[in-house]
């Protein structure tokens, strides 16, 4: 032993290679994160649109006279981009997460998570295909808000320092609601991929749907492998001008299909001590109220189950004054938990406000919808039917849905439709069925009409400036019991 010793500190020593064994190959690695392009459609070309959208083109007509974009004289469905293709971006975490979003409105179509027994499952709302994307009764599931996220009274707003009046597009009665006719949610954004980020950006005209100045909108997601989808906004202008994104899943974590019922047990956290108060239309009126004492205070766990009946308006749709520190970059704005499936939802943002919407406005079964279907195109349908033709038989009944999506369509926008009978669902993915509390809605924002209130946060964007809007949805499993 003592030899060996000597020999190795001499250096003397050779070393031999054993050239007849073969090192075994190592296992493929599993990246933590995935991401799959494809398509998912392709966008109407010009002078064309859908069928439900062309059943809303005589309304929209009525209601843009002052002011109209110049998409929406030829398609209601705008491309930012002149390119006809509508990819989808899939992200796959090693966590069983997948995440998918696609162009068309800078839209987010799905998210399956796992619950506490690793059973993945779809926990927002959305459609199987692009068509039903572009029919007027989708409230914006997944989509992209703006230029400006929220309600703007009476359309006008004034842009302080220099004082200019301006008009906007008026959608939803007298107001201009999530960035008007054709929004950010109804364009096909440009897309590029650098590593597991996708960047859409789209360009916004001056005087598109009444705003100042021509914005340069980017829109990047991200899903990491620990089950968060990160999302960043940024913006720029040429003058002067007003901007307010924000994005609009629909979440049920019991299950986008799984209604009210399991709705009603979620329960939510909001860091928020304030809220601005609304007149009875729904609009803010420039107040904030305390939430201490009253059935919008969620600073502590509360289940929705037995707060909604306190709400006079038939649900929340309430933009909360988060609260804030100083210097903060990331602020928690909100969690919902679903016990018996143990799913955990964090939201945390940079901005100062956050819309909670218990999907008061969706379609309500217990409820008679006023609608009504045109004598004229009834009577034409019912004479084709009564000719004896097998195919025509079904006219009446398309003729009826497509006056129900119509007038749907006006009751989004504040119009008065005729009285008359029926329910029409919702159909979703999967065959879903949405429906009125069986999905919310957590939108971090500026405040609603933040331009015409001056005790509200800034909401003008000045040429050299940069907007920066980022939000994070954290997802998680509780295990054990919630106490």
């Amino acid at each position: 032993m003592a030899e060996e010793a000597i020999e190795k500190a001499s250096g003397d020593t050779v070393s031999i290679a054993k050239s007849d064994v073969v090192p075994e190959p190592e296992p493929p690695k599993i990246p933590d994160v995935e991401l799959i392009v494809d398509g998912f459609g392709f966008m109407p070309k010009e002078n064309t649109s859908s069928s439900k959208m062309k059943v809303s083109s005589r309304r929209l007509s009525k209601n843009v006279k002052d002011v109209k974009s110049p998409e929406s004289e030829h398609s209601p469905c705008a491309s930012s981009t002149n390119i006809d293709i509508v990819r989808r971006y899939t992200w796959k975490t090693k966590n069983r997460m997948t995440v998918q979003v696609i162009t068309y409105g800078a839209t987010i179509t799905s998210i399956q998570v796992p619950d506490k027994k690793g059973v993945p499952d779809e926990v927002i709302a959305g459609f199987d295909s692009l068509e039903e994307y572009f029919q007027p009764r989708n409230p914006y599931f997944g989509a992209t808000i703006g230029r400006y996220a929220n309600f703007i009274r009476d359309g006008s707003m004034v842009v302080r320092p220099s004082g200019r009046m301006y008009m906007l597009s008026t959608n939803k009665g007298h107001h201009h609601y999530n960035g008007g006719h054709v929004g950010f949610d109804k364009v096909n954004w440009r897309s590029y991929v650098t590593g597991n980020k996708v960047i859409m950006s789209h360009v916004s005209e001056r005087f598109h749907e009444g705003y100042p100045g021509t914005v340069m909108a980017q829109v990047s997601f991200e899903v990491t492998c620990d089950n968060t989808l990160k999302i960043e906004m940024k913006c720029s202008t040429t003058e002067p001008t007003i901007v307010n994104l924000s994005n609009a899943p629909y979440f049920n974590l019991a299950g986008h299909h799984c209604g009210p019922e399991l709705m009603y047990d979620h329960i939510i956290t909001i860091n928020a001590d304030k809220y601005t108060a609304v007149d009875d239309d729904g609009l803010v009126t420039g107040e904030k109220n305390i939430v201490g004492g009253t059935a919008y205070d969620f600073r502590v766990p509360r289940v929705i189950r037995s707060m909604l009946p306190k709400i006079p308006m038939g649900g929340y749709d309430i933009n909360y004054c988060v609260t804030q520190g100083t210097e903060q970059d990331l602020t928690f704005h909100a969690r919902a938990l679903h016990p018996m499936t143990g799913r955990v939802l964090e939201v945390y943002s940079n901005q100062p406000g956050m819309q909670f919407y218990t999907g008061n406005l969706l379609p309500d079964p217990d409820k008679i919808v006023e609608e009504s279907f045109g004598e004229e195109e009834e009577t034409k349908a019912r004479e084709e039917s009564e000719s004896g033709s097998d195919s025509d038989t079904s006219s009446v009944s398309s003729v009826r849905e497509e006056r129900a999506g119509e007038e749907m369509f006006e009751e989004a926008n504040g119009e008065e439709s005729k009285k008359s009978y029926g329910y029409v669902p919702l159909m979703g993915k999967n065959g879903a069925c949405y429906r009125k509390h069986g999905l919310f809605c957590l939108m971090p924002q500026n405040y609603p009409d933040a331009v015409n209130n001056k005790n509200f946060p800034n909401s003008v964007l000045n040429p050299g400036e940069v907007y920066i809007h980022k939000i994070q949805y954290k997802f998680g499993i509780l295990l054990g019991k919630y106490v």
